[in-house]
């Protein structure tokens, strides 16, 4: 079975037209179509549906769609396995909180696969702390926000993911505005001298929104906790929030993406180059795969 026409498959159901898919994959739409009659031939069954200009999966689509993106995963990881052995050493990783928790786990379990002799280890810290400590020469690369300022050139940046910026809110607050929730609920503020603090203080600013500020914290895991206790509202970057103890909160987007929280690595030019530049492919990679699977940005 042809691995790029499952591939072709897979980025229809993340895209949710023939169009789309062709444009993401550089193809014409008509090869797109070809594709996906191909592999529906040598499985002998339908697996899309056109609704006018869009595409829905099959029972059987939606059946095969998981197994297809795995197999497609594990053929693109083929030729970074065939050069595991070439890159051995030790690398020194800083991370982000909210890396640690959406990211870092599948990048983890993906560099052990393709580069065993690798030996990682990862450092938490804030975006600022972790900046000082790739200029003290602490750690080689860090999983950070972007700096809101050029950075020296010693340091080089790869972005990895945008993340949206969004009103986290008790569910009782899910049918008010975004302006009218935080107006009328006290505000549970990201520390406004964090790199995340500065994107919520421009949104604020430049909405014209006053708050009613309960706390100010630069732990943003802690402040979902505390509006899920019903203490308030918050502002903050989307990596992936979840409720603590399955309690109900209410995720809102600004929609605008000049809010959006920029995501990257941050390596020192100096340090092991290829070990850095491997660990950024398998980041990307991690990204690009569960970002497949939630069919978002």
């Amino acid at each position: 079975m042809n691995i790029r026409f499952m591939r072709t498959f897979c980025t229809v159901a993340e895209k949710g037209s023939m169009a789309a898919a062709a444009r993401a994959l550089g193809l014409a739409n008509a090869s797109v179509a070809e594709q996906i009659r191909a592999l529906e031939q040598e499985l002998g069954t339908t697996l899309t549906l056109r609704r006018g200009q869009t595409v829905a999966l099959t029972d059987a689509g939606q059946a095969v769609l998981d197994t297809m993106r795995n197999i497609v995963a594990r053929a693109e990881d083929l030729p970074l396995i065939a050069q595991a052995g070439a890159l051995r050493g030790r690398l020194r990783v800083g991370s982000i909180s909210t890396v640690l928790t959406s990211l870092i786990p599948g990048t983890l379990r993906r560099l052990a696969l393709l580069h065993p002799e690798i030996e990682l280890k990862v450092v938490p810290g804030t975006s600022m702390g972790l900046l000082a400590m790739l200029e003290a020469e602490e750690v080689d690369c860090a999983v950070s926000v972007k700096p809101p300022f050029p950075l020296p050139k010693s340091l080089s940046w790869q972005p990895v993911r945008a993340e949206p910026l969004v009103l986290v809110a008790p569910d009782v607050l899910s049918r008010q505005s975004i302006a009218a929730a935080i107006r009328s609920t006290p505000f549970i503020r990201m520390d406004r001298n964090a790199w995340t603090g500065m994107i919520v203080n421009r949104y604020l600013a430049s909405r014209r929104i006053p708050v009613r500020e309960l706390f100010e914290l630069d732990a943003p895991e802690t402040i979902v906790a505390l509006v899920s206790e019903g203490l308030g509202v918050s502002l903050l970057p989307d990596w992936g929030i979840t409720s603590p103890q399955g309690r109900k909160i209410a995720i809102r987007p600004v929609n605008d993406p000049r809010f959006d929280r920029e995501i990257g690595l941050i390596g020192r030019r100096s340090a092991a180059s290829s070990l850095i530049g491997a660990f950024a492919d398998v980041l990307i990679g991690s990204h690009a795969a569960s970002d497949g699977g939630k069919g978002q940005a």
